[in-house]
């Protein structure tokens, strides 16, 4: 859904945004999300987006395995430019003023990229779907959520240090 940018007036541009993408590369847009966004030109042809999108992807938890949706409401707030005002060569370093700022190729700007980068920030970096997960036996793969698991008794009375057991109680 690519905006020209011949297409925005000054004052500015509104959009609500209710649609699917690929939020984790799968090949398949299977996650739902809303957002309002506003797009206001800043200079030339810089603008500022800004809005909220919410979405609530499926995740996977990192302990035991189990898919759980995980709400997102999150603000999104972007400065972006033309890449060739950065200039022509091959390589440029980035001015400090610079390094918050998104930028766009051509005469279109793709809302979709910020807001999939915004809903993909506010993910946690390892997923749980509640802080009391068990998670999964390391030796036989039981689920330690529904029933309690015997390989951890064993393993804690024969692990490699199972001798230190008996020194710390003399």
């Amino acid at each position: 859904m690519a905006i020209k940018i011949k297409d925005i007036p000054p004052e500015g541009l509104a959009l609500e945004l209710a649609q699917k993408l690929d939020l984790f590369d799968a090949g398949t847009t299977s996650t739902a999300f809303t957002a309002v966004l506003s797009i206001k030109p800043i200079s030339g042809n810089s603008f500022h987006i800004s809005g909220r999108v919410q979405s609530e992807p499926l995740l996977e938890c990192s302990r035991c395995l189990k898919r759980f949706s995980y709400p997102i409401d999150t603000e999104l707030s972007a400065d972006v430019a033309p890449l060739s005002a950065m200039g022509t060569g091959n390589e440029h370093e980035l001015a400090g003023e610079e390094l918050d700022m998104e930028f766009y190729r051509g005469d279109e700007l793709e809302p979709l990229d910020l807001v999939k980068e915004q809903l993909l920030i506010s993910l946690p970096m390892v997923p749980v779907h509640s802080p009391e997960c068990k998670g999964l036996c390391p030796t036989c793969g039981a689920d330690r959520n529904t029933a309690p698991c015997r390989c951890s008794d064993a393993r804690k009375e024969s692990g490699p240090f199972s001798v230190l057991k008996d020194i710390l109680k003399k």
